[in-house]
């Protein structure tokens, strides 16, 4: 959790092209009658994930609450000039995403095998447990790999657009990206951690339609065409994963997926 935590605060940053973090506060909210050790262990998990980026904490603060909160605040300083914003797409720029998505329904999957009730009857456990170990993975794998990426390879220029996505979902970011643009994205697929698309569905997250939220979720990249085999070769080269899952159009102003389901099944995630 506490890995999770430091990651899904420092992706803010990364989403913007930062390449170092330079301050990290930690939050963290614990009942009274939590056993003693558990604030360190989020501590130490923080730390570990921190550490494995070049940073650490560096102060933050602690409370009591009736249920635990995890989290922090975070800061870098980079120019003017290497900053990424998420609005500045342009037509026929293509779209990537640098994780599978489907964290929440996988981890309601989790949620309800750590319980008593019986909800997953009709679903083969042990590929649950697959799927939840590439969640926890994705979750916990930092953005940084990508922004290390745009700044070894110069490709400040080749990046229009760039975001996180979070809570609003790959749909509710991507229009975000559009915003004011009077363009639209044709979506072809996206790519989903195994199991997700029943489980979503199962549970009544809106995966198919891209509101599902995510948790320190992958960037969402608009690159310029003519740059897009140079940048995709980068990561590659980086072991970084990446799905081309659409393009700009000026056809239409909205976001429009394949008629048939556009999700798709990785099967692995490193």
């Amino acid at each position: 959790m506490g890995k999770i935590a430091a990651c899904n605060v420092t992706n803010d940053l990364f989403a913007l092209n930062a390449l170092s973090v330079t301050n990290f506060s930690a939050f963290i909210g614990v009942p009274t009658d939590i056993p003693t050790d558990f604030p360190m262990k989020i501590i130490n998990g923080m730390r570990d994930f921190l550490k494995d980026i070049n940073t650490d904490v560096h102060g933050g603060h602690t409370i009591y609450n009736p249920w635990p909160l995890f989290g922090g605040s975070a800061s870098a300083v980079l120019k003017n000039t290497e900053i990424i914003q998420k609005r500045g797409i342009k037509i026929s720029d293509r779209l990537i995403v640098t994780k599978p998505l489907g964290v929440q329904p996988i981890m309601a999957a989790y949620r309800v095998m750590k319980s008593e009730i019986s909800l997953l009857d009709d679903y083969n456990l042990d590929e649950i447990r697959k799927s939840i170990d590439i969640g926890v993975k994705c979750m916990t794998t930092s953005n940084r790999n990508v922004v290390k990426i745009v700044h070894e390879g110069n490709f400040f220029n080749s990046i229009h657009a760039m975001t996180d996505i979070t809570g609003f979902g790959f749909s509710g970011h991507l229009e975000e990206m559009l915003e004011d643009s009077n363009l639209g994205a044709d979506i072809s697929k996206i790519p989903v951690i195994p199991l997700t698309d029943s489980l979503a569905e199962y549970f009544g997250y809106r995966l198919r339609e891209g509101f599902s939220p995510e948790i320190a979720g992958p960037m969402l990249i608009a690159v310029d065409s003519q740059e897009f085999d140079d940048f995709v070769r980068a990561l590659d080269d980086s072991d970084v994963f990446w799905c081309d899952v659409g393009i700009i159009s000026n056809k239409h102003q909205s976001i429009r997926f394949q008629k048939d389901n556009p999700l798709f099944e990785v099967a692995e995630f490193k």
